[in-house]
């Protein structure tokens, strides 16, 4: 199995290279080919236990986008990091019902988080979220009803979990043992950007393991803004909330911020700064409370329109709870090609 992911993998970085010079990677007229494939030398030395260094595949995507106005639909399979399993992502098609609105069905991304999923999207290696990146969730199935009109958009959608079965890209396949529903409000005028989503999940006593482990309700609220100054200068924030329980003795409450800003120096050369923080307060029986910030730097070269190369340097401090999980500190520094197509 990992011999054949590992050929998909190269596939997709083959594609990638084959495609370097092209700007138009449509296999059909209806039907166009996308993806990406990205791979790292990366060095962490926590304050407590040994250093580690790794080069590998951190992630490669390959997909097809289909258009039969008025229904459009996506299909794309995942390998990440160490080309150990391979997931679907995107298994959905939209119908354009017209006026603005639109009807989609199957596996779609959450409109939770401002750090984007798929790498080439992001500005640095690592996500600001550090070892809470189980708050922001990715992919789930459902159904999701959005309206367009003009620079904003509207959507709703109900979903088998919002949050993903522990250690995978979807939800947990089953209403039986609960359920989500998303809303969410968004605004780009081309220079400022918004989103804004609130999120409930129901999780049942006899529900699998979710990453995090879900208690009863969760209520989730995520807002973001951004701001592009003149093309050059990005500016980003986020400010993330949740709330689980299962009665007024057992919850846990999670906050989390960032703060981004990149600058574009010349065509291909950019540089990236992020400071986020996060706390989890945990009362279950006793009360415990964890928290951390983070510091992260990023300068990244655009070697051609499809191949870049970035280097991320962080440093994480660790507190309370966190620091006797993680140590007092973790040092970061990466090295990460990203080719797509």
């Amino acid at each position: 199995m990992n011999k054949n992911i590992i050929k998909v993998a190269g596939l997709a970085l083959a594609a990638a290279f084959a495609l370097s010079a092209r700007a138009d990677v449509a296999i059909h007229q209806n039907v166009s080919v996308y993806g990406y494939a990205a791979g790292s030398v990366q060095y962490t030395k926590p304050d407590k236990g040994n250093s580690d260094t790794e080069m590998d595949l951190d992630a490669a995507k390959i997909g097809l986008a289909f258009n039969f106005a008025p229904v459009t639909a996506k299909i794309s399979v995942y390998s990440d990091a160490g080309a150990k399993d391979l997931y679907v992502l995107e298994a959905n098609a939209t119908y354009d019902i017209g006026n603005g609105f639109s009807i989609t069905g199957g596996r779609f991304q959450s409109w939770i988080g401002y750090e984007a999923f798929d790498i080439p999207n992001c500005n640095f290696i690592t996500y600001g979220t550090d070892e809470m990146g189980w708050i922001i969730p990715n992919f789930h199935e459902g159904i999701r009803f959005d309206y367009a009109l003009d620079k904003m958009s509207f959507g709703v959608a109900v979903v088998n979990s919002v949050y993903n079965i522990e250690g995978g890209y979807r939800g947990d396949g089953s209403l039986s043992d609960g359920y989500g529903v998303e809303g969410h409000f968004g605004y780009n005028d081309g220079a400022l950007s918004i989103g804004a989503t609130l999120a409930y999940q129901n999780t049942r006593d006899d529900a699998p393991s979710y990453n995090p482990t879900l208690w009863g309700d969760t209520y989730i609220a995520d807002v973001w803004a951004q701001y592009v100054i003149n093309n050059k200068t990005t500016i980003g924030a986020e400010l993330f909330y949740s709330k689980s329980r299962e009665n007024s003795s057992v919850n846990v409450e999670d906050y989390y911020g960032l703060v981004m800003v990149k600058q574009q120096f010349t065509e291909k050369l950019s540089l990236a700064g992020r400071v986020s923080m996060g706390q989890e307060k945990i009362k279950l029986g006793a009360s415990g409370k964890g928290q951390f910030w983070k510091v992260s730097a990023q300068p990244s070269y655009a070697v051609t329109q499809n191949l870049s190369v970035g280097a991320e340097v962080s440093y994480t401090k660790y507190e309370k709870l966190a620091k006797d999980l993680y140590g007092k500190s973790k040092w970061f520094a990466g090295v990460q090609a990203v080719f797509k197509f």
